[in-house]
């Protein structure tokens, strides 16, 4: 509520680590380093995956590359970094997403009930400290992937419709936090960018945008949103810091 006219933001308990797309195995080599070290940096109290850990490419609706892998090979690859990030975030969870659900999109099209599916945890050879949701509110704020909202503006858009403060990944290009407040209240939107290799095939799509995809992620301390770009060199390799 406000104070005198001020209009406050809603205090947090938790230090919440967002981790954003990576799309493996089409992730920055640097990813995980740059994960390893915000999470020292900032010791959070929960980790939260805005979605699309893995990418599915070989399972995409859309024009696929003939000279990429199959499906089987790029999810066996998926797994065994999957694994390294998992030792680096023993416990979390991941939010629902659209490439993460590419197999059950397939199957559904195929006619193939879900009792013969595997869970999306057995699916990610996910640990028992991780879940698996649509959604997460964590301090009154709302994590979700995003997909649901579209344009520049997605994060905010988000925020106004859950009437809470929202963060989501999804948008590649649009890393950012925009704030929006009446007298009573304060609300924001938060894109937390993503940790892809742009120069990958699976990414092929995106050559000729003049907007590039924003490296980063993001941690909401105890109420307040806070990104951190990964910054890179001249060789498009993280500066370590």
């Amino acid at each position: 509520m406000g104070i005198g006219g001020l209009v406050i933001l809603r205090q947090g308990k938790e230090k919440v680590l967002v981790i954003p797309d990576l799309q493996i195995p089409f992730h920055h080599q640097d990813a995980f380093d740059f994960l390893k070290y915000i999470k020292k940096k900032v010791k959070p109290t929960k980790v939260i995956n805005i979605g699309d850990s893995i990418d599915s490419h070989a399972l995409s609706d859309y024009i696929r590359d003939p000279d990429g892998h199959s499906a089987g090979h790029e999810h066996k690859k998926a797994l065994e970094y999957l694994q390294d990030l998992y030792a680096i975030f023993p416990e979390g969870v991941e939010v629902e997403s659209n490439h993460n659900n590419r197999i059950y999109r397939r199957a559904y099209a195929s006619g193939i009930p879900k009792f013969f599916l595997k869970s999306f945890k057995e699916f990610m050879g996910a640990p028992d400290g991780w879940e698996f949701l649509p959604h997460v509110v964590i301090d009154d704020i709302m994590y979700e992937h995003g997909d649901c909202c579209s344009g520049n503006l997605a994060a905010r858009t988000a925020a106004l419709n859950n009437m809470r403060s929202t963060v989501i990944g999804h948008h590649h290009n649009t890393a950012g936090i925009s704030y929006v407040a009446n007298k009573e209240k304060m609300l924001f939107g938060m894109n937390v960018g993503c940790l892809i290799d742009n120069e990958s095939y699976a990414f092929a799509y995106n050559k000729r945008n003049k907007m590039q995809p924003t490296l980063s992620c993001s941690v909401v301390d105890k109420g307040v949103p806070i990104l951190y770009p990964m910054i890179l060199d001249i060789n498009f390799r993280w500066i370590g810091k």
